[in-house]
């Protein structure tokens, strides 16, 4: 199966372009050696002058940063009301290779330029890997092409035909020192307060993998404004409490897996939750909370408001904007409407019916990822 269609919406919390920059800065020049593979900076000082090379590998470790600046390319190549047009993404597990050459091959609409993204093309077969370095040596000059990979054999004629092309880019996992100056401008660029404490053990707890530290920070965040009623600086209490698997904790987990409406995921964070003797009704004023956001996203969404705005309207944080615009992809408006019917039942079951609580909360939860249950 091919794996088509504009990534519009990537992980939960998309990295601020200043993010990437404040990371860049601190390893870009770690990352040349004698391998054919280039600085990191020199990506960014491309996505400046707005000269690109036809092909960028990005690949290693430390997928959070890669995958940023991936996204990074996209949103400086192909102009956003053209994406449907003139961007194409593959999973190389998933791609057909004819596929694939076809769109490498094919004229851009409306623009000056055609992207075509190549995610896990480590996963590919030699073969096949060798088939697409054929149709990198012939590709029209309108074409730009980014692979990504978690890893990659440099002996390869895929490696390079890049290196001969294009720009090869290593994202080696961060020591503990860039990891902290890295979460540390993070923060800052997101316009939240995390004192040092907070930083130092949320990355002695969690390492260095920069998804891991993005996750911490989200569910802290959270964490401190629902328990104080209002945003708040993060402190190490609250790092404390998300990391350690206590209730507060799950909460988050059920909403997202919810809004994400993988059920497995929901059903067990669920009984996670209930099992610390978490208060049914707050589960479901949570479960209700976050349902209202993503249809209040996707609402806004159609009226061509940006996340930033978005945020504005909504008087809640960019990042928290960005996931329910995520998550309203997987609803339909209409699903969304009704969810508030299901909410509302299991409301009035809650308090008056006499059916287990675990009951209710778990019918609620399957009815909001894979419909009305039976």
């Amino acid at each position: 199966m091919i794996g088509l269609g504009r990534t519009a919406h990537g992980r939960l919390l998309r990295p601020h372009a200043l993010s990437v920059k404040i990371i860049a800065g601190k390893i870009e020049n770690k990352s040349l050696n004698d391998r054919g593979e280039t600085k990191l900076g020199v990506i960014t000082s491309d996505i400046r002058r707005g000269k690109f090379k036809q092909v960028y590998l990005l690949y290693g470790e430390e997928s959070f940063l890669r995958d940023a600046k991936a996204q990074e390319l996209v949103d400086a190549v192909i102009d956003k009301d053209l994406l449907d047009f003139n961007y194409t993404m593959f999973r190389g597990s998933e791609a057909d290779i004819s596929t694939i050459g076809s769109a490498i091959m094919a004229p851009p609409v409306l623009s000056t330029r055609r992207l075509v993204m190549i995610k896990d093309v480590d996963s590919v077969s030699p073969d096949n890997q060798k088939l697409i370095s054929a149709a990198l040596e012939r590709m029209p000059k309108t074409t730009l092409v980014i692979l990504v990979a978690s890893a990659i054999d440099q002996r390869t004629t895929l490696f390079k035909t890049v290196s001969k092309f294009g720009r090869a880019v290593l994202f080696r996992r961060l020591y503990p020192n860039q990891a902290l100056g890295w979460l540390s401008g993070y923060t800052r660029s997101l316009g939240i307060i995390m004192d040092r404490p907070a930083q130092e053990y949320l990355v002695t707890v969690l390492g260095t993998e920069l998804s891991q530290l993005v996750a911490g920070v989200e569910k802290a965040y959270d964490y401190a404004g629902i328990a104080l009623g209002k945003e708040k600086k993060i402190t190490i209490d609250h790092v404390k409490i998300v990391v350690s698997g206590a209730p507060e904790f799950g909460i988050f987990d059920l909403v997202d897996a919810i809004g994400e409406r993988n059920a497995s995921k929901a059903l067990n964070s669920l009984r996670q939750v209930l099992s610390f003797q978490e208060a049914p009704l707050r589960i479901l004023y949570l479960i209700a909370r976050q349902i209202r956001l993503i249809l209040q996203a996707k609402v806004l969404k159609d009226e061509k408001m940006s996340s930033t705005q978005i945020a504005k309207t909504l008087h809640i944080h960019e990042f928290v904007a960005r996931k329910c615009l995520a998550q309203q992809e997987n609803f339909r408006l209409e699903e969304l409407e009704h969810a508030f019917d299901a909410l509302s039942q299991a409301d009035i079951s809650l308090k008056t019916s006499g059916i287990p609580d675990q009951i209710i909360l778990e019918r609620l939860t399957l009815h909001l990822c894979d419909g009305p249950v039976s």
